[in-house]
Order: structure tokens, then sequence, then C-alpha cells
């Protein structure tokens, strides 16, 4: 099943349900009060390669400044506004959406939303599915996509809501394969053709990620098992990858993002065991590269996990945060 969190403003004392909410969203906007009562509900689902938020607010302003280009976001987000409004301006590149538009965000630019009585679907998209749809990402911070182009896509936006806790594990990759077609059809048609060798780029990488994800226990799991695996020359794996730091990294990354979910998931699994299951040569190999990424062992992590309450803000921050480093 999908990995999923809650936020629920009502749920908290007056006095604390503004400052829960501005924690968590910490990690990747600055949060400030806007015009009347501040209220905020968020559910949260982790999909393979955009990140899924329907979003209830009212009384609040989300601006990212400063930290753009400093906390390592790199990933486009579309908002699909339901109902209400969504105040724009020069650093967001558009004045106001309302019910029906789509907003695009380039979280490497900065951004200043407020929301008024709003009810928004929000998607963290990886800027390789965005790339995948259109080429680029080059002129999309700011544009407001309108009806009738982009009915398709709020269609497909509001299913997945509707439908995110039940979405198997299995079928998220398909669902991200849809989205960039769903995506391209915003484009015009001479726009999407000359897009096509970008797709299929992406649709290599997603296979050899697939296998990746498939043989994480597989200690001996490498460029030369991929290469028979997928068929793809060695070269051919080093270039579709080299943007990442190489295949190697990607193998160890997968393997960290794998062991961090589980830990925010609350498996019991001994630390010893969860190393051979996500292919480490034992648990110090997993300790010594686990406190590189994340600088915190994993049994420091597994222990502020057991620390906080399922859907409390600093356990939903903490999730995020690894939701995010994965689509950035």
């Amino acid at each position: 099943m999908s990995e999923r969190f809650s936020f629920n403003s009502q749920t908290l004392p007056e006095e604390d349900a503004f400052a829960a909410y501005a924690l968590l969203y910490d990690n990747g906007s600055d949060v400030t009060r806007g015009a009347g009562a501040f209220w905020a509900e968020v559910r949260a689902w982790r999909l393979e390669g955009l990140l899924l938020f329907e979003r209830r607010l009212s009384g609040v302003v989300h601006s990212r400044g400063a930290r753009t280009g400093t906390d390592g976001f790199d990933h486009l987000v579309l908002s699909l506004v339901l109902s209400g409004q969504v105040t724009g301006g020069p650093e967001s590149g558009f004045d106001k959406a309302v019910a029906g538009d789509i907003y695009v965000t380039d979280t490497t630019r900065p951004s200043r939303t407020g929301f008024v009585s709003a009810h928004v679907l929000t998607a963290s998209v990886s800027r390789e599915i965005i790339e995948a749809a259109r080429g680029t990402t080059a002129g999309l911070h700011g544009r407001i996509l309108t009806a009738p182009r982009n009915l398709m896509l709020a269609d497909f936006l509001q299913s997945l809501a509707r439908n995110g806790d039940a979405i198997e594990t299995e079928a998220q990759p398909g669902l991200s394969r849809a989205f960039i077609h769903i995506l391209a059809s915003v484009e015009d048609k001479g726009l999407r053709a000359s897009h096509e060798a970008r797709r299929r780029e992406y649709l290599r990488r997603d296979a050899v990620e697939r296998m990746i994800d498939e043989n994480l226990s597989d200690t001996a799991l490498s460029v030369a098992t991929l290469s028979r695996g997928t068929g793809m020359s060695r070269s051919a794996l080093y270039r579709l990858f080299e943007d990442q730091g190489g295949v190697a990294r990607l193998i160890q990354k997968r393997r960290l993002d794998g062991v961090r979910r589980a830990l925010d998931n609350r498996e019991e699994t001994g630390l010893s065991d969860m190393a051979r299951a996500f292919g480490f040569a034992d648990e110090y190999q997993l300790g010594r590269l686990f406190r590189e990424a994340y600088e915190v062992s994993p049994q420091a992590y597994r222990d502020r996990v057991a620390a906080s309450r399922r859907d409390d803000p600093i356990d939903s921050r903490r999730r995020w945060a690894g939701w995010m480093g994965e689509v950035s």
C-alpha cells in the first residue's frame, strides 16, 4: 500500500494548531499567517516518482525565498485548485488561481502563495518525469494550466486522491508512466512528438530502477548484473545515470531509502536482518552509510520514530523529509 500521513488542525488546541502546521511544513516552506481565521487539513501519499497532497486550508501563506537553492529541493509542483482561491505574486509568477486551474511551481525558484478557504490537490513531481512529458522544465514556473486542455490531468489527480489509501505498491510505476502521458497531452501535438526521445529515456531508466528495487537483497547486484538483466551495455547504463553519480551510487541510494522507509513504517526487524534484506554486507556497513546519508545512526533514527506518535507533526515531518529527498 502507498505510504501516507495526515494532519488536521481541528484535532489540536487552537493555541497550538498553527505552530504544529508550521512545523509540518518546515522542511520545505516558510509558513506565516494570512488573512482571516486559520485552519488546515492535509492528507499525503507517497507514490513512485511523485508525492500527492490533498489540502484544505485558509488563513495561511507559504513562501520559499532564502531557502531556495540551499535546501536541495529540485522538483516541480502542480497544484489543482478545487475550490476557494490561491493568490500568488511576482515570485510565484501568477496573480491568482481559482477553481479548475492548475498552477505550476519550480522549487528551485522563489515563490509565495496565500490560501483563502482553498481545497487544493498538489503533486510534487520529480524533474525527470516532467522532462519525460515535455522535454524541458523551462518556462513552467508560474504557468497556469486551464480548461479544457487540463481536464484529463485534473481528473487524474482527483482519481489518485480518491484512491490514494488503496493504491498498491506494485501499481505505482504504472501510474507514474500514465502521469507522463497525461501531462504530455496538455502540450500541443507538435511539441509532444518532439519529446518522444525524452520519454524513451525515462522508460529505460525506469526499467533499470525497477530491476534494482526487485533485487535489493542481492549483495552481488552490480552494473554487470543490470547489464545482463536489461540488455543494456555497461556504457549505456553509465550514461543513463551519470547525473545521479553512477549506477553503484544509485543502488546504494535505493537501499538506504528502503531502510529509511522501513524504519519510518516502524518495522520491528532487527538491524542485522534489515541490513541483509536490503543487500548490505552487514549491520556495520549499513550503519556507516546510513549515518553518511542522514547524519544519524539507524538505531537513533528508529528511536526517534518510536518516540513520536503516528501522524504527530514531528513524525509526519520526518517522513515527508525522506519523501522529498526521493523526488528531488
